[in-house]
């Protein structure tokens, strides 16, 4: 009887014993992958943002955009690059990003912040044939009145950074609001055609006989952290865009600026020509009287690649010394087309994947 029921007993613990090797052995097969497919069915973009983002994606399955927050140093504007899983609604959750703003470690670091309340909401964002109609909630309205222009800016770059978006209509609580805080009339839908931190200087009664150009100088944030930063510059009218933009660029920043450039003084603009999207441009040989070791070279060639890639038509960079391909005495080369990189400005610890974006800078890398 003793030994009928030990085998009951042996018989019972076998079957639970086979039941627990197949639940430790399959099932975490099986969650898994059953997990990971509903995260790829959740994350799968429309046809149309696929074929915007995917030459600008690093990783499988994840987009870099920009959102553009304030320094506080000398109040600019400038983009900083994020990371964010696939979604359908791209431009809406970079703007969820934008609103988030960086950590308060991070606003220690870089003295970096967001101009946009921290509880405002995204009610709706609808993309329609360039015009896009961003709905927010009312708590939006209680940023500083003194910041209004670059909280309109943050928003208005962040989404024109999406090729679809042409215009931005701005709406709060489902209606066009009459007069925001600060003053500023949004009635109407803004286009791309306004700059971004444009210099101080332009009357209104020069505006018909000057341009925008875009130029990209450099801060030091923190802890000796340099970021790039775009600003706008008004110049007569009627000259080569391209000409003109290099000359200014070679300028560097107006006097009492916070910015810098590591073009060195006295460099001229040899020659240039574009052809099929690679802009060669030959500088003069005390483009290379730098300073600075490699982080000068590489602060160089982005403040050039930056600035010449924003100019229609123009995707890649050639850059001749004296007329010759060559390698910069810190061993940057220039001996062939320089790409746009695909990130900027990234905030260490801002995602998962900074150090996959601070590797992503095609043929300018720092020490």
């Amino acid at each position: 009887m003793l030994a009928r029921k030990l085998f009951h007993y042996l018989i019972i613990w076998a079957a639970i014993g086979g039941f627990i090797f197949l639940l430790c052995g399959c099932v975490p097969e099986y969650l898994p992958r059953l997990q990971k497919e509903e995260e790829i069915l959740e994350a799968r973009p429309t046809e149309e943002e696929a074929g915007q983002w995917e030459e600008g994606s690093l990783l499988p399955g994840v987009l870099y955009p920009k959102i553009y927050l304030v320094e506080g140093k000398g109040k600019y504007l400038l983009p900083v690059t994020v990371s964010l899983p696939w979604t359908e609604g791209v431009a809406k959750a970079t703007l969820e990003k934008l609103i988030e703003g960086p950590t308060p470690a991070q606003e220690m670091r870089y003295g970096l912040h967001s101009p946009l309340p921290p509880n405002t909401r995204v009610r709706g964002l609808s993309i329609r044939e360039g015009l896009a109609k961003l709905d927010l909630s009312a708590a939006f309205l209680e940023y500083n009145p003194g910041e209004e222009e670059y909280v309109l800016n943050s928003i208005f770059f962040t989404l024109f950074q999406f090729p679809a978006v042409k215009n931005v209509q701005l709406l709060v609580e489902g209606t066009v609001p009459e007069v925001l805080p600060g003053g500023t009339v949004v009635q109407e839908a803004r286009g791309r055609e306004e700059g971004i931190n444009e210099e101080a200087g332009k009357e209104p009664a020069d505006s018909k006989n000057s341009e925008a150009v875009t130029l990209y100088f450099c801060t030091v944030l923190g802890e000796n952290n340099v970021f790039y930063v775009p600003v706008t510059r008004f110049v007569p009218a009627g000259r080569d865009v391209i000409e003109v933009t290099i000359a200014e660029l070679c300028k560097g920043p107006r006097a009492g600026s916070s910015l810098f450039s590591d073009l060195p003084a006295g460099v001229q603009l040899q020659s240039f020509a574009l052809q099929e999207g690679i802009l060669t441009v030959d500088f003069s040989p005390e483009i290379l009287y730098y300073r600075g070791g490699r982080r000068g070279e590489t602060n160089m060639l982005m403040q050039v690649v930056l600035t010449l890639t924003g100019i229609p038509g123009v995707e890649k960079v050639q850059v001749l010394i004296d007329g010759e391909k060559t390698n910069l005495p810190y061993g940057t080369s220039c001996r062939g087309p320089l790409t746009r990189p695909l990130t900027i400005n990234p905030l260490a610890g801002f995602s998962a994947d900074d150090a996959q974006i601070e590797e992503d800078i095609p043929h300018i890398n720092d020490d």
